[in-house]
């Protein structure tokens, strides 16, 4: 029975791993797309955290301030010591001669109580520091929309860094190819004496500056790599393999002006905002000091000259205070406050300005990029024309080597800038959606295969 119950045990670890083995092999062949890329940056992005937990510190400040308004339950225990128990003479009410001493207190005394007091009235002043907080949070939610916004941003532009050097890749070992097949070509025909030595030398050197190239390219991914993982906050290369997609620019953007979008969606705007009522809400919190304050505070103990004391005592006092005069402390402070928001007011109409100066940037470049996309698919095709016809004028002997040096330049050149102007257009999407503010971390289709 014993061996019988370790079978099963084995068994049921045999499934496990394979499961667990089966788990790690489905995500590794998972394609990253930018989107994902997006998601894994929003869960393991550090500033992610970072941002929650100043929400919290600003979510504290607020039941700090709401507590100061409430109850305070303070349990007290003290000794004194003088250096004579205080005491009186007592005189006779007739004649006004001294009769005795009478005891006023304890050379030593213990003293046990419980306190309670109650703020009743504050002059507003509470009321406007737990307003302030609470626009406090707001401002800090909003600073954390725009650091996911900026998170997302980054892994976006990171990811179609890859997707750029990956494809400079591909084109930079598709012309080494291409020179490495030239060269087999040159050396044929100078083995049967129909070109001379410098041609071949001369493809030799072409191929040489093809690996480099290839070096360099594997290099640029290598690197990319790294900055989309630095993006993302995890590591990604040994797991994730990127997804392939057509070649071509994002759709237009649609939905009207996309100044007015980003001018009712940034969230710096609203965190300014935000941080101009909190400001008038210390104002006005200042100002509270200077009206009366009202306190009640009970007290229930006992005192005597032995611990525990025996004599039980308790009173209520009501209090209060108004300050008359504080050389201009408050009128400062609430000076101080206001100017602050006044501040707030004027960078928020600078603000509104660099929006619109952004949003035109963007909507520009992208504009820009999604014309050159076509631009660059013209010249890749021309010159891919030009080199298969200097190709076969060569092999004709009616063409020159150069002739094929020349167009294989151009042909890369032409396919490295298709690249650029891909990934550029996909970039200046990246940087219109976040220079709009409109980013829903949702992965969303616009009508086109992301690359």
């Amino acid at each position: 029975m014993h061996d019988r119950k370790k079978a099963w045990v084995a068994v049921l670890l045999a499934w496990v791993g394979i499961g667990a083995f089966a788990g790690i092999s489905g995500a590794s062949e998972v394609p990253l797309t930018a989107d994902g890329a997006v998601t894994l940056a929003l869960e393991h992005n550090p500033m992610v955290l970072v941002l929650q937990e100043k929400i919290s510190q600003d979510e504290a400040q607020v039941r700090e301030a709401r507590a100061a308004g409430g109850p305070k339950l303070d349990a007290l225990l003290a000794y004194t010591r003088v250096n004579e128990a205080p005491r009186s003479v007592a005189l006779d009410p007739v004649t006004g001669n001294p009769v005795g001493v009478v005891p006023l207190g304890f050379e030593s005394a213990y003293k046990v109580a419980l306190q309670l007091s109650q703020v009743i009235f504050s002059g507003g002043s509470i009321e406007a520091k737990i307003q302030s907080a609470r626009w406090k949070v707001r401002a800090t939610e909003a600073e954390r929309s725009r650091t996911l916004q900026g998170v997302a941003n980054g892994a976006r532009r990171a990811y179609y860094s890859v997707k750029r050097a990956g494809d400079k890749l591909a084109v930079a070992e598709e012309a080494r190819s291409l020179a490495q097949e030239h060269l087999k070509q040159v050396e044929s025909f100078f083995r049967n004496g129909v070109v001379a030595k410098n041609e071949v030398l001369r493809v030799e050197v072409d191929v040489a500056g093809a690996e480099l190239a290839v070096i360099r390219a594997q290099n640029a991914v290598d690197v990319a790599w790294t900055a989309l993982e630095r993006a993302v906050g995890a590591p990604l290369r040994s797991s994730w393999t990127l997804a392939e997609g057509e070649e071509g620019a994002p759709v237009p953007h649609e939905g009207g002006d996309p100044e007015s979008r980003a001018l009712a969606s940034r969230p710096e705007i609203r965190m300014l905002e935000s941080s101009r009522q909190a400001a008038l809400f210390l104002a006005e919190a200042a100002a509270g000091a200077a009206k009366p304050q009202v306190m009640i505070q009970g007290e229930v103990g006992r005192q005597g000259d032995s611990f525990f004391p025996e004599e039980d005592e308790w009173k209520i006092t009501l209090a209060a205070q108004w300050r008359l005069y504080d050389s201009g402390e408050v009128a400062a402070r609430v000076d101080q406050a206001r100017g602050v928001a006044r501040e707030l007011l004027a960078r928020i109409g600078d603000l509104e300005s660099q929006v619109r100066l952004e949003v035109s940037t963007a909507r520009f470049n992208l504009t820009s990029a999604q014309a050159s996309v076509g631009v660059a698919h013209n010249q890749v095709a021309s010159a891919e024309e030009d080199y298969r016809m200097a190709l076969k004028r060569y092999e004709a002997q009616v063409g020159t080597n150069l002739d094929v040096l020349d167009a294989r330049l151009a042909l890369n050149q032409a396919r490295t800038a298709l690249v650029d102007a891909i990934y550029d257009a996909w970039s200046a999407d990246a940087d219109l959606r976040y220079a709009v503010g409109e980013e829903d971390f949702v992965p969303a289709s616009r009508g086109a295969v992301k690359p």
